[in-house]
């Protein structure tokens, strides 16, 4: 709509306020702001989100912040030096000709597997290297993942020793790709050499040890965010993407205000690039992130850091734990089917045994056998055995902290109601679309297309979907899409039916506009409010068919959680937690969602729309 002024004139028109009227979307957002359940199920579902997104950062056995030495991570790269320099060096004396015989060997083996395990083995060779310099690399990167662990824990006059292996390593590459093979021989003996003076003199003393002349060296802190290092391209795109959907209110007023002088108009075309904003800011988060963190994450197989506070082969000047100080699937085996440490029956003595309840017994009275315990051990940074913070959800069968795994189950369950609406939204709209604009026998195919699937219970055909091609995230989410698309389909079709004879439609089609460009450009935006209420309602679905199939065994393989996974971890009554907090995260976000879709509905609903 055009803007409109009231006054203008010189005299008696600067006391005036300036008045617009108001677009769709206006008045839309109005009417949701008006409605208090909304802005609530908003404000909670956005923190459900961010709880989901953020879980490093809440749930992690992996400190977000260290500065001390790691002994156990500085042996493991010592003791594996030479490994790493004797297999670069054999592969690269071997050649070309050894390149062609791994890839022979690996496509023999690939060729003798079952078609269960062949999928697995498709998966692993994606990632395998396709030129005898990349095969060579494999063994170069192994080489300084293990010096560069290392080099941050010694004192600089050691590093030179370091990079005389590192340049060595180079030559080695240089000289087998250049097929020089006296170069291969000489750069070989340089590298052999370095990596063996690298682990003769270069020993870390043990803790509470003084350093041995010529023999050990002392370890030196470094500072390290080892949270960070877990990170992906995708987590970093999603937390800066979450970050500024949370300052939405902050930043689109300071935008509004300062950058757009409160000029309605102004504001209302600024909505394309503040869009733009939300989608192309976090892309560049998550590509600089890759660039300089890379994809491949790799990192030593050693013992986790907090298992090595604990048993001293770590020391820390300072350690910062996340809020939750559990992993998602960190296991206390003397901890199974703990109530929350806030409940009563949850005391545990040093022994191993309950304080009171039916599980406080040291001998079956029925068998007369004593009952057998293990003393709870409390790692590094955990809360004290009997704290009423240590387990605030309880814990499940393998003593894993049921709050930690909460909030890791929220990523999946979360995720596969968003996307899984997002792929349903996309084929209903366009099938529907198609059916309403062109009616005629397109109208007619898709129809009936559409009443075969409503034939069959949705469901089922998810089930045997997931049955067929295996338990996985992706194969529920493809699932719900591409059977729970109709209803969407049926709304679009409707609606482009009562709008494919409005004039705005006809005049585009007069003035020659293409099919695609009018039904896309043109009748689909006003067609969107429907869908969007349809869209609302099957994020909820989502999530409850994903944890209907969880609780199945269809669902996420463990240790990774959701919540419909959590819930199938007892069924014994005597642990009640195990059913009602998922059953009650379920319960709430479903709600929150059918709230949100109400309000969403009433708020399109044209006789609520001001003139």
């Amino acid at each position: 709509m055009s803007s409109e002024a009231n006054g203008g004139g010189a005299a008696g028109g600067a006391g005036r306020r300036q008045t617009y009227s108001k677009d769709y979307w206006d008045i839309v957002l109005g009417e949701l702001s008006k409605r208090r359940s909304v802005r609530l199920a908003t404000v909670l579902l956005v923190l459900l989100y961010a709880v989901a997104i953020y879980a490093p950062f809440l749930a992690n056995d992996l400190p977000l912040r260290f500065v001390g030495t790691d002994y156990s991570e500085y042996r493991g790269a010592h003791r594996l030096v030479t490994v790493a320099a004797g297999d670069l060096v054999r592969k690269a004396e071997q050649g070309e000709a050894g390149f062609d015989e791994w890839e022979a060997r690996e496509e023999e083996r690939g060729a003798q597997l079952e078609d269960s395990a062949k999928e697995h083995w498709l998966e692993s060779r994606a990632g395998a290297p396709t030129s005898f310099e990349a095969w060579l690399q494999l063994d170069r990167g192994s080489l300084d993942i293990r010096l560069e662990t290392m080099q941050r824990q010694l004192a600089p006059e050691h590093h030179a020793l370091l990079d005389t292996a590192r340049d060595a390593a180079d030559a080695v590459v240089d000289a087998a790709v250049a097929g020089d093979a006296e170069r291969v021989a000489t750069a070989g003996q340089r590298l052999t050499d370095a990596a063996g003076e690298v682990k003769g003199t270069l020993r870390a003393a043990k803790y509470g040890e003084e350093p041995e002349d010529g023999r050990t060296v002392a370890l030196q802190p470094f500072e390290s965010w080892p949270v960070l290092g877990t990170l992906t391209w995708g987590d970093v795109y999603f937390m800066v993407l979450w970050a500024l959907v949370i300052l939405l209110p902050v930043w689109n007023r300071v935008w509004n205000g300062l950058v757009l002088g409160g000029d309605r108009p102004r504001i209302r075309k600024a909505r394309r690039p503040k869009v733009a904003l939300l989608v192309v800011l976090p892309a560049i988060a998550a590509l600089a992130w890759l660039a300089v963190a890379g994809d491949d994450q790799a990192k030593l197989e050693t013992t986790s850091l907090k298992e090595a506070l604990t048993e001293g082969k770590a020391e820390a000047v300072e350690v910062v734990f996340p809020p939750i100080v559990f992993g998602m699937a960190e296991q206390n085996q003397s901890e199974t089917f703990r109530p929350p440490t806030w409940s009563d029956g949850a005391g545990i003595d040093d022994e191993g045994y309950y304080l009171e309840g039916a599980r406080s017994q040291r001998v079956d009275e029925a068998t007369g056998v004593a009952q057998s315990a293990t003393p709870v051990r409390v790692r590094y940074g955990e809360p004290e055995r009997n704290d009423t913070g240590r387990h605030l959800l309880g814990t499940d069968s393998l003593g894993r902290d049921l709050m930690a795994r909460a909030v890791w189950g929220a990523r999946i369950s979360l995720a596969v109601g968003l996307i899984s609406t997002v792929l349903l939204v996309f084929i209903g709209t366009v099938v529907g679309a198609l059916a309403g604009y062109f009616g005629g026998w397109v109208d007619i195919v898709i129809s009936r297309i559409i009443e075969v699937f409503q034939c069959f219970p949705v469901f089922f055909l998810i089930l045997i979907v997931v049955a067929f091609r295996g338990p996985s995230i992706l194969n529920i989410m493809v699932a719900i899409g591409i059977f729970r698309w109709t209803g969407v389909a049926r709304l679009v079709r409707a609606e482009f039916i009562r709008l494919r004879s409005q004039d705005f439609v006809v005049a585009s089609q007069a003035l020659g506009m293409t099919s695609v460009r009018t039904i896309f450009r043109h009748v689909l935006p006003n067609a969107m409010g429907p869908v969007l209420v349809a869209a609302t309602f099957a994020v909820a679905s989502g999530i409850l068919t994903e944890s209907a199939l969880s609780f199945l065994g269809f669902g996420v393989q463990l240790p990774v959680p959701s919540w419909g996974s959590l819930l199938v971890e007892s069924r014994n009554p005597e642990y009640w937690w195990i059913q009602v907090f998922p059953g009650l995260l379920v319960f709430v976000t479903v709600i929150l969602y059918n709230l949100v879709g109400e309000g969403v509905r009433d708020a399109l609903d044209p006789r609520l729309k001001e003139a």
